[in-house]
């Protein structure tokens, strides 16, 4: 009866919009009651207001003299009680939960939880709007909000974008962490290693040998012939197409001709000079090509997550690096005259994917492997960069085209170029206006160019800052963690530093 009575003596707060999910605590107080369903026909009730704009009902009945005093973590609160029924699946509608928490000494109910984020939800409970404080971190709010079962979908505008923010970033770092380690392949703690059988124990080793050469001084020898072969296959790749390193070698051309009328095949042989890379560079990029062969197999016998290192970044790029030399190692074993076809020289132009060797250096310089992953995790942003590039080439080439001289600006398609270099604030200086009118179109077109740059760089900017800081926190945590795992396990190291806290104390 004390229950109604306080029900009554309320000012409800009713939504029209659709019921969001409950909360596992706010399933666990009981279920709704009937009076509490949200229903239009509230509004009928005497000293309803409707918010159209919001989509909700407020119902002015009255104001319960009887108040509650809560003390969150230390900080005490007094609200009346009828303010706590306008939740009904909120642990502060419920009586049992609430006497769980409740210190008859001091009569008032206790609970260790974030005062902040209790004033917002009492501020909620009482004016109907819920806005979060600016200072609080988006998870540890969410928390907060589970635990008081508000869901979290009736924030306010206001606060809701920079509460989405910490959420978000909080994904993204997920995200980065789990593509990290798929990338370089961690091994498993020395704990789980001692459960292990022979041979998994052999490949946590390998892994660490592989892709981690800060964590033994094998590792570190295997890391500095790694880099010192990827840098001789770079130099190979670029001295290669240096004239001084070129040498003149005498080629035979054979064609083969058809004679209809004696039914017979001949074939012709025609003698030209090429010129090609040195012999010596054929033997370093042959001997580069077995080492990373080599690797790629042991990385992927070896690794401890086979899919996950082969389906990663870094995979992707060991095994299309080596598909050029291997295709064109084969079309040269079945013909020495295929050396020099059309067919070959496109697998030549393939070659230049040997440049994705340099991405192999990512191993030794986390900030490489945080650019790349920014681009690949920014796609969407760069999509929209190059929307807003193709709209305003669209736009302002077709004007420049029919307002300055046709000569110069030979068609919409032509003036493309002249559009993306002037939004990009390029300017080669092939292509430009030349009558009053092309002048205001190329002051137009550079300014949006700015304006474009403006709107979507520096997001790609902030997303790099936050990887990298991130990353380098987690390089950090993760050395700080191995230092200490090697001091509990040897016993020697771990007297000497329990020794030297001592003497740190007196």
């Amino acid at each position: 009866m004390k229950f109604a009575m306080q029900q009554v003596h309320e000012r409800r707060t009713i939504s029209t919009k659709p019921k969001s999910s409950q909360s596992k605590c706010g399933k666990k107080m009981g279920k709704r009651n009937k009076d509490d369903k949200q229903s239009p026909l509230i509004a009928l009730l005497p000293g309803a207001k409707i918010d159209s704009e919001k989509g909700k009902i407020t119902v002015n009945i009255g104001i319960s003299k009887e108040t509650v005093i809560f003390n969150i973590g230390g900080v005490k609160f007094e609200t009346y009680r009828s303010t706590l029924y306008r939740q009904p699946d909120s642990p502060l509608a419920n009586e049992e939960f609430l006497q769980k928490h409740f210190r008859s000494n001091k009569k008032e109910y206790f609970f260790d939880r974030d005062p902040a984020m209790f004033k917002a939800i009492l501020n909620y409970l009482r004016t109907g709007e819920l806005h979060m404080p600016p200072y609080m971190c988006g998870p540890a709010a969410k928390l907060e909000l589970e635990f008081w079962g508000i869901p979290d979908s009736i924030i306010e505008r206001c606060c809701y974008t920079h509460y989405n923010a910490y959420n978000s970033t909080l994904r993204a770092l997920n995200r980065l962490e789990k593509d990290r380690h798929g990338s370089f392949d961690y091994p498993v703690d020395t704990h789980t290693t001692r459960k292990m059988s022979k041979w998994k124990r052999i490949r946590s080793k390998a892994s660490i040998i592989l892709n981690h050469p800060e964590r033994s001084k094998s590792a570190k020898v295997y890391g500095m012939v790694s880099l010192l072969v990827v840098a001789i296959s770079i130099l190979s790749f670029l001295a290669e197409t240096h004239p001084s390193i070129q040498v003149k070698r005498t080629v035979y051309d054979v064609s083969f001709v058809y004679n209809a009328t004696t039914n017979l095949t001949t074939n012709s042989t025609t003698e030209k000079e090429v010129i090609m890379p040195h012999p010596v560079l054929d033997i370093i990029d042959h001997s580069c090509m077995a080492f990373f062969t080599i690797e790629y197999i042991l990385r992927v016998v070896l690794s401890l997550r086979r899919l996950v290192y082969v389906r990663s970044l870094m995979g992707i790029i060991d095994l299309f690096a080596l598909l050029p030399d291997y295709i064109q190692l084969i079309m040269f074993s079945i013909s020495k005259h295929l050396a020099h076809s059309s067919f070959t020289r496109i697998i030549t132009i393939l070659k230049i994917t040997r440049i994705l060797r340099i991405f192999r250096l990512v191993r030794h310089v986390p900030g490489l492997w945080i650019l790349v992953y920014t681009l690949k995790a920014s796609l969407r942003e760069l999509l929209l960069m190059v929307a807003f590039l193709f709209v305003g080439m669209l736009i302002f080439s077709s004007l420049i085209y029919y307002v300055d001289d046709r000569e110069i600006f030979t068609s919409i398609p032509h003036s493309f170029w002249w559009a993306l270099i002037t939004m990009t604030t390029v300017g080669y200086g092939d292509m430009y206006p030349v009558t009053a009118l092309g002048y205001m179109i190329g002051s137009l077109t550079a300014m949006c160019g700015l304006l474009m740059i403006g709107f979507s760089v520096p997001i790609l900017v902030n997303n790099f800052i936050t990887y990298y800081q991130y990353v380098e926190f987690a390089i950090q945590d993760e050395k700080l963690k191995r230092e200490k795992s090697e001091i509990l396990e040897d016993p020697v190291i771990g007297d000497q530093e329990m020794t030297k806290n001592n003497n740190s104390y007196r």
